[in-house]
């Protein structure tokens, strides 16, 4: 061919013979799309290697649940639900596999939030299939569901008429936990978060329990220290006004003092001394507030003995200020009154 024919080629053409060959090139080493994924591998101990086996043809009980597996992988769960419960109606429970099957058909479940199903379904996992391979990931489910539970999320009920919210059954599978699995960091986080259910829901009291449930249970819990410290704050959150009782204030000093003796260098991140002025101002106010009374009342002998016993018992707070006055006032001496309770208190009781 001559310098001249050569010239008279379109450009595009050139550029098309010499790119040709290395596209053809990169199209035969891109390597092609998996066909299926979930595929079952076996190890071959002798070359320390895992072999894919031959896919089980279709229509079989080990082609159709890897179906189920492909489906699950590709996170088709309305399809793979679908797939499972055919399986099991079709092979029924007696198959090798069937407990990997009822398995496929909770996850399935619980992913399309039919959490009532999926909860009968590993329960029957954990009680019957205990030695499956199975049966560990259904309890790390179940408390999967609880926390839905929890959250609010609804489930179905009246074969799917209705959606309704279920936290009790929530709380309810967190207590299996506990009781059925208490050696296990499972039973711990199922404890913690039943506490913090009834924290955030402002249930003080049962939170506190709770709480302090963990914190004996657990002492070696890396949440031991977290458990301790918002037990003093449930308490501390539990007591609703001077004009109630102060209960949950001397659990709230007790814990916070327990909790300053145990972790002191958290205590004092958190600032647990200024809590602990925090409590005894509102304790001191509390005991004022019941002198007030009973000076309104008349009961001047009881009305005495609070004040006295609220400059005694914390004299440098504002409350105890006020019982200076009020004595005062009410011309009597400013002494602290003694550890037993004097008669004119007794007096005051109602008969």
């Amino acid at each position: 061919m001559s310098r001249k024919t050569v010239a008279c080629i379109p450009v595009w053409v050139l550029v098309a013979a010499v790119f040709a060959p290395a596209a053809a090139r990169a199209e035969e080493e891109r390597p092609l799309p998996p066909v299926e994924r979930a595929e079952r591998l076996t190890f071959d101990e002798k070359t320390n290697t895992w072999i894919r086996t031959v896919p089980p043809a279709p229509g079989t009980p080990d082609g159709d649940l890897d179906r189920v597996r492909q489906l699950m992988a590709r996170e088709d769960y309305k399809q793979a639900l679908k797939a499972a419960k055919a399986w099991i109606k079709t092979y029924g429970t007696e198959q090798p596999r069937y407990a990997e099957a009822l398995h496929l058909r909770a996850t399935a479940y619980l992913q399309t939030g039919d959490y009532r199903a999926a909860h009968d379904d590993f329960q029957v996992l954990i009680n019957e299939y205990g030695g499956s391979p199975y049966a560990a990931d259904a309890l790390e489910s179940e408390f999967r569901i609880a926390e839905q539970y929890l959250a609010g999320k609804r489930r179905k009920a009246w074969k799917g008429l209705l959606l309704v919210k279920d936290r009790e059954a929530g709380v309810k599978i967190l207590d299996e936990i506990v009781a059925n699995y208490p050696d296990t960091e499972l039973a711990e986080l199922a404890q913690r978060a039943k506490a913090d259910y009834y924290y955030a829901r402002g249930e003080f009291e049962l939170a506190e329990d709770e709480y302090a449930s963990f914190a004996r249970d657990y002492p070696r819990s890396r949440f031991h220290p977290y458990a301790l410290l918002q037990s003093a704050r449930a308490a501390l959150a539990s007591f609703p006004g001077v004009q109630f009782d102060d209960a949950g204030l001397i659990e709230a000093e007790e814990r916070f003092t327990q909790f300053m003796q145990t972790y002191p260098a958290s205590a004092q991140e958190v600032d647990v001394p200024a809590i602990l002025d925090e409590i005894a101002a509102r304790r001191a106010e509390k005991t004022y507030e019941i002198g007030w009374f009973y000076e309104r009342t008349h009961k001047k002998g009881a009305a005495v003995y609070y004040y006295r016993e609220t400059i005694r018992r914390w004299p440098e707070t504002a409350a105890a200020a006020r019982a200076q006055g009020r004595l005062t006032g009410l011309g009597q001496p400013v002494e602290t009154a003694s550890a037993d309770e004097p008669a004119a208190l007794a007096a005051a009781r109602p008969q």
